[in-house]
């Protein structure tokens, strides 16, 4: 899986790599926002007689906002759309505008998820979300949607694949100081020229960070409708 902004991940680490380089996931400073979008044809007759038709499945904008992100976090996201040849090649990326807090996380086989509402969620391949975020903050975990009881939970393979290092104990815990959130995981091509919206700011001066400070936006569209 290759997951923005940091790469192809790999079992039982919390790094992904780009071209050999290893990177570590890092939110928007900013915002995530995210809206769904139809594309209806209308046609309106006399006596306000309405003819409506879909023109193509419903699809997903998902936005990251960035300001004054340091200058290795900007390479960053400069290399991973190199790497995808930008709009060309599709990939994964977390929807953070619609976190999740689970009443309970079973995690004694495979993780499930209890939640009130599954409709961002489908064990059906190409549908939807099929992969469930993780996310404490710090350390993270995915997990592969096997099942979907409707409005109830959700069943994730999060062995097989095994990406990320967020613990069974820290995958558990729904209170307390560090809470354990899920969010959607999308397939998604990036907008054209999205990386021509960062401005560079100032300069920063010092290590490990040194260099200019840069501030943007990125726009990716679902692969599959929602």
């Amino acid at each position: 899986m290759d997951l923005f902004p940091f790469g192809t991940l790999s079992s039982g680490s919390a790094n992904g790599t780009i071209d050999g380089v290893s990177y570590s996931f890092f939110e928007p400073n900013v915002r995530c926002t995210s809206v769904d979008t139809y594309t209806s044809l209308v046609t309106r007759f006399q006596n306000q007689t309405i003819l409506a038709r879909q023109k193509a499945n419903p699809y997903l904008i998902i936005t990251y906002e960035y300001n004054n992100i340091y200058q290795q976090e900007y390479n960053q996201i400069a290399h991973f759309i190199s790497n995808k040849n930008e709009s060309v090649n599709s990939f994964y990326v977390v929807n953070l505008d619609e976190g999740i807090v689970p009443s309970s996380i079973d995690t004694s086989s495979t993780w499930t998820p209890a939640i009130n509402n599954t409709r961002l969620f489908s064990a059906t391949s190409n549908t939807k979300s099929n992969y469930v975020f993780f996310y404490n903050g710090i350390n993270f975990k995915i997990g592969t949607i096997t099942a979907v009881t409707t409005n109830t939970s959700l069943t994730c393979n999060v062995d097989t694949n095994n990406y990320g290092t967020l613990s069974d104990s820290d995958g558990a815990t729904v209170s307390g100081s560090r809470l354990t959130m899920i969010y959607p995981i999308y397939e998604v091509y990036l907008n054209p020229n999205s990386l021509g919206s960062f401005q560079r700011g100032d300069y920063w001066p010092q290590t490990p960070n040194k260099g200019f400070l840069h501030s943007g936006s990125l726009s990716f569209v679902s692969k599959y409708k929602i």
